[in-house]
C-alpha cells in the first residue's frame, strides 16, 4: 500500500469536505424547499443548521491532522483552520444572533444575518475547493 501517503489522505479528506458542502448546498437544501411546504421546510432547515455547522466543523478539522504538520501543506492547513473556525463561529454566534432577531420580529436584521451566513458559506466552499484543487494538482 505504498500509494497510501499523507498526501492521498489529505486529498480524500478534502474531497469529503468539499463533497459534503456541495451536496448540501446544491442538492439537499433546494430539494427540501422544493418538496416540503415552505413553513415545514423552513422549520426543518432551522433545526438542521446547528448540526450541519457542527458536523462540518469537525469534518474540516480532520484534514488539519495531515496538513498542519507538513510544512509544504501548512498554508492550506491555515485556510482550512479558518474554514473550521467559521463553521464553529456560525454555529455558536451567527445562528443564535439570527434566531434572536427572528424571535424579536426584526426581519430586516435577520435577513442581513442570513445573507451573511450564505456569503460565509460560499467563501468557505470556495476556499475548500481551492485547497482541494491545489492538493490534486
Amino acid at each position: 500500500m505504498e500509494w497510501l501517503t499523507l498526501h492521498v489522505v489529505a486529498l480524500v479528506l478534502m474531497a469529503v469536505l468539499f463533497g459534503g458542502m456541495t451536496f448540501f448546498m446544491a442538492f439537499f437544501a433546494p430539494m427540501v424547499f422544493r418538496n416540503l411546504p415552505r413553513d415545514v421546510a423552513t422549520a426543518f432547515m432551522r433545526a438542521l443548521f446547528p448540526a450541519y455547522f457542527s458536523v462540518m466543523g469537525v469534518v474540516s478539522l480532520l484534514p488539519l491532522l495531515v496538513l498542519l504538520p507538513i510544512p509544504a501543506y501548512r498554508p492550506d492547513g491555515y485556510v482550512i483552520l479558518a474554514v473550521a473556525a467559521l463553521f464553529f463561529g456560525a454555529r455558536g454566534i451567527l445562528l443564535p444572533a439570527l434566531q434572536r432577531q427572528r424571535g424579536a420580529g426584526n426581519d430586516r436584521m435577520a435577513a442581513r444575518l442570513h445573507r451573511a451566513s450564505v456569503l460565509i458559506h460560499l467563501a468557505q466552499w470556495a476556499a475548500v475547493g481551492g485547497v482541494l484543487v491545489r492538493l490534486a494538482a
